[in-house]
C-alpha cells in the first residue's frame, strides 16, 4: 500500500525573501516531491503593503518542485491567527492530517520525513497533541539518550498534527473566566513556561492575537504531550523585526540544522523533568522580552 503524506500548508504574507527560502529549502526536502503543498495568501492590511504581498503572489504561483502547488488567495486582510485557524481547519477536515510552516522557516532536507514518520507512528496515541520539527536551544541532560522528548508546549515553528486532536479547540476559551481565578489551572499551564498564562490574558483582553497561545491552552487542558526532536530540523530566519509577530530579541531561538539525524520514536514517552526544566529556562528567559516588545509597539 502507497504511503499517504501529510499535506504541507505554508501562510505567506508580504515578505518575498522570506518565502524564497522557505521554499528553496522546502523543495530540498526527501519527500518534497511527493508532497502535496497549499500556500495561503493573506491580503494587505495597509496600502502600503500591496506591492510587497503582490510581488509574493506573483512568486507562489511559479513555485515547483512539490507533487502539486495549491495557491488560496485571501480578498481582504485576515491577519495570521484568523488565517492559520481557517486554512488548517479547510485542509486538515479532507485530509486528515498536516504539517505547517510559515513564510520565515528554514526546513532540514528531513524535515518532512521526521513530521511524517512521527504523524504515522503517534496517529493512534492520542495522549500526543502535535509533533514539532523545531527544537529550542539548549543542551539536553546527559542522562537524556533518547532522540525525541515530550513536552508540556506545542511549538508554532514546523509542527504537524491531526483532525481528531485539532477540532478539540475551544479558540474561544469559554472557561477561561474560571480559568484565570484558579492558580492551580494556572500553574499547570506554567509548567510549559511562565510566559503561557500572560500571553492568554493579554489574548483574552484583545491586546494580542494569536492562534498559538489558544492551541497550547487546549493542549494543556487535555493533558497532552507534543513531541520534539533533540535536533533541530528548523530554522527561524523570521526574527529581524519585520515579521508581524516576530522581533529581534527572538534572535536567542536561532538553531543549526541537523545535517544527518537519526532518530527512533517511543510509545507513551513522558515528559522528562530535567529536560523541561533546561525547555522553561531558555523559554521564561526570552519570550516575556517579546511580549513587551510586541506591546510595546
Amino acid at each position: 500500500m502507497k504511503r499517504e503524506l501529510a499535506p504541507v500548508i505554508m501562510f505567506v504574507y508580504n515578505r518575498l525573501d522570506s518565502v524564497e527560502q522557505t521554499i528553496e529549502n522546502l523543495k530540498r526536502n526527501e519527500l518534497a516531491e511527493q508532497a502535496e503543498l497549499f500556500i495561503f495568501s493573506d491580503a494587505a492590511k495597509k496600502e502600503s503593503q500591496v506591492e510587497n504581498v503582490s510581488l509574493v503572489r506573483n512568486y507562489i504561483h511559479k513555485i515547483d518542485g512539490f507533487k502539486s502547488v495549491h495557491i488560496i488567495e485571501a480578498e481582504k486582510n485576515k491577519g495570521l491567527a484568523k488565517s492559520v485557524i481557517t486554512g488548517v481547519t479547510e485542509i486538515i477536515n479532507e485530509k486528515g492530517k498536516v504539517i505547517v510552516v510559515e513564510d520565515d522557516l528554514i526546513t532540514s532536507p528531513q524535515f518532512l520525513t521526521f513530521m511524517n514518520d512521527a504523524l504515522d507512528f503517534y496517529e493512534d496515541e492520542k495522549k500526543i497533541w502535535s509533533i514539532s520539527g523545531y527544537q529550542f536551544p539548549f543542551e539536553l541532560p546527559e542522562t537524556y539518550t533518547k532522540s525525541v522528548y515530550a513536552a508540556y508546549r506545542s511549538s508554532s515553528w514546523g509542527w504537524a498534527t491531526w483532525k481528531d486532536r485539532w477540532e478539540t479547540i475551544d479558540w474561544e476559551v469559554k472557561d477561561y473566566s474560571s480559568y484565570k481565578y484558579n492558580p492551580l489551572r494556572i500553574a499547570k499551564f506554567c509548567k510549559g513556561g511562565t510566559d503561557l498564562d500572560k500571553m492568554l490574558r493579554y489574548q483574552m483582553q484583545g491586546k494580542i492575537d494569536s492562534w498559538a497561545i489558544r492551541w497550547c491552552y487546549n493542549q494543556c487542558k487535555q493533558d497532552k504531550y507534543t513531541i520534539y526532536p533533540v535536533k533541530s530540523l528548523v530554522n527561524n530566519i523570521g526574527t529581524d523585526g519585520r515579521g508581524t509577530h516576530c522581533d529581534p530579541t527572538s534572535v536567542r531561538f536561532r538553531q543549526t540544522l541537523a545535517t544527518s539525524f537519526k532518530y527512533e520514536f517511543e510509545h507513551n514517552l513522558p515528559a522528562d523533568r530535567e529536560v523541561m526544566k533546561k525547555y522553561r529556562k531558555i523559554v521564561n528567559r526570552s519570550v516575556l522580552r517579546k511580549i513587551k516588545n510586541i506591546l510595546n509597539r
